[in-house]
């Protein structure tokens, strides 16, 4: 048994465990000489998005009621830029938006400071600037083809593949009103179909490109403008049978029948010819002479022949169309080669039935012309078969007229193309009172060729409509706006109205589009075509 005392061994060891303490106390005190180290809410997930000669961070905070700074450097913290903030609570995503950058790639650091001064860890983000070197690395689309549509007023724009960032192309043209109209293709098309473009006219496109995805700005290449030479209208020569002599300046019999008469120069023969008077009188320049073609036409293109052999005559024309005779539209002036025996030139489509040729100038008093010859296609005019017709759709209709009539279906859209004008279709009055537009769809059974459509107002009413568009479709999906007319609410005969372009179509929408009331009406809608 051993037998020692324990007195010694419990004075060391309480000793030991008090110097312990103290050494511990010495270094949380050294810890503490500062103060405790606290950091403000750092900002999460930051990603920046290129622009031109700038970028944008963005960031996100989570419960960061007390931060009121954003600090952003970079170039090793040469260059800086902060931002104050009051974020919103419990989550709140954050952008700063960084100009006057050169064009190259960029490293950031990120923090953010609280209303106590206290800093964030430091969050790192890349990002990139462009101008001038990614600007002139872009080009326009390639536009690898360009067609006819089926119409000399559409075209088909074939797209060649996209260059890396092109997001789009804004194509901009003319149409028939000579409004410009605008319309964005995006980069994922390969074709556009354009409809109602003026025939002749130019078309320009400009491309757009963004650098990164999700980048804030959009650099455009400079429009290119093209002239879809391609689309050719194919006209025909067209017969001059029924050609008649409706007006004329003077003619000069003396040259012995048939030469001399204005007649003579819409004969076929080239060795006739029309003469201004010479004989009793010499009147001067401007000679002319007006022709009725009889029927309608779209005009593509004129030849004129001299009298044959002869140089003496005119050296410039102009050339007038008219559909009724008495108002007539300028189609151009023309310098003639009266050294040369036929010249063509190009119109611009007019619809015309009227033609008027002036001779306005030349070397000697008089004109002469052997032939005038026209291109371009006779617009169908026979009246539609409306037997397979029927009514598709509608926007609205009112048979409470049917109480004052003894026609049942009095107000019904059916009444538009019944073939009687006592009947009408009347958009909705009694149980609701729809503003314009108001519209029906004809079925016409099958495909026609369309030249015009005649129109008769409600009998004896001027309360209705004074202008409406109508649209064409082949398979009542796909659209194409044949324009908007006039209406005269004051006239109980029909009005008639061309279509120039000579749609295809089965189906065919009436839209009222203004009038005097909230109201629409209609007696009756005629078609003529082939």
């Amino acid at each position: 048994m051993y037998n020692f005392n324990i007195k010694p061994f419990l004075l060391i060891a309480l000793l030991g465990l008090i110097w312990g303490c103290e050494k511990m106390e010495d270094v949380h005190a050294e810890f503490l000489e500062d103060g405790e180290i606290v950091y403000a809410p750092k900002p999460f997930d930051p990603k920046s998005y290129a622009g031109r000669n700038r970028l944008m961070l963005e960031y996100v905070l989570y419960n960061a009621p007390t931060v009121r700074k954003l600090v952003v450097e970079w170039a090793e913290g040469a260059s800086s830029q902060s931002l104050d903030i009051m974020p919103q609570l419990p989550v709140d995503t954050l952008s700063i938006l960084l100009d006057n950058l050169e064009e190259k790639s960029y490293i950031f650091d990120i923090y953010t400071i609280d209303e106590e001064g206290n800093r964030s860890i430091k969050e790192q983000v890349t990002g990139s600037a462009y101008a001038d070197r990614y600007q002139a690395s872009l080009n326009s689309r390639v536009l690898s083809g360009m067609n006819g549509g089926g119409t000399i007023d559409s075209l088909v724009i074939d797209w060649g593949l996209p260059s890396e960032g092109l997001t789009g192309v804004q194509l901009s043209y003319p149409d028939g009103d000579d409004n410009i109209i605008t319309k964005w293709v995006p980069a994922g098309d390969d074709q556009t179909v354009i409809r109602g473009w003026k025939p002749f006219s130019t078309l320009t496109y400009t491309s757009h490109y963004i650098p990164e995805p999700g980048a804030i700005d959009t650099f455009t290449v400079d429009a290119q403008e093209v002239l879809p030479d391609l689309i050719i209208f194919e006209g025909q020569m067209l017969d001059k049978t029924d050609w008649e002599i409706v007006d004329f300046s003077t003619e000069e019999p003396a040259e012995g029948a048939p030469n001399g008469l204005a007649s003579a120069a819409i004969d076929g023969d080239l060795n006739t010819f029309w003469h201004s008077q010479w004989n009793g009188g010499n009147p001067p320049y401007p000679h002319y002479i007006t022709i009725d073609m009889k029927k309608v036409a779209v005009l593509n293109q004129i030849t004129t022949y001299r009298r044959q052999g002869d140089g003496r005559g005119q050296t410039s024309f102009q050339i007038l169309t008219s559909l009724d005779g008495e108002n007539f539209e300028d189609q151009g002036t023309f310098d003639y080669d009266n050294q040369i025996n036929s010249q063509t030139y190009p119109l611009n489509l007019p619809a015309a039935r009227y033609i008027k040729y002036i001779a306005l100038s030349g070397p000697n008093f008089f004109a002469f012309l052997a032939e005038l010859d026209l291109e371009g296609q006779y617009l169908p005019d026979t009246q539609l078969d409306r037997t397979a017709w029927s009514i598709s759709d509608f926007s609205s209709e009112e048979n409470a007229e049917a109480q004052w009539s003894s026609y049942g279906y009095q107000g019904k859209a059916e009444a538009a193309i019944d073939g009687i004008l006592e009947t009408f279709w009347h958009s909705q009055w009694d149980a609701a009172q729809p503003e314009f537009p108001h519209s029906f769809t004809i079925d016409l059974g099958g495909v026609h060729k369309l030249g015009s459509v005649e129109c008769f107002r409600r009998q004896g009413n001027n309360k209705g409509q004074t202008k409406f568009r109508i649209l064409t479709s082949v398979d009542n999906t796909e659209w194409v706006d044949q324009g908007e007319f006039d209406f005269d609410p004051n006239i109980d005969t029909g009005q008639s109205y061309i279509f120039k372009f000579v749609p295809e179509a089965r189906y065919v929408q009436y839209i009222a589009t203004e009038g005097p009331k909230f109201y629409a009406f209609l007696a009756e809608l005629i078609l003529y075509g082939e």
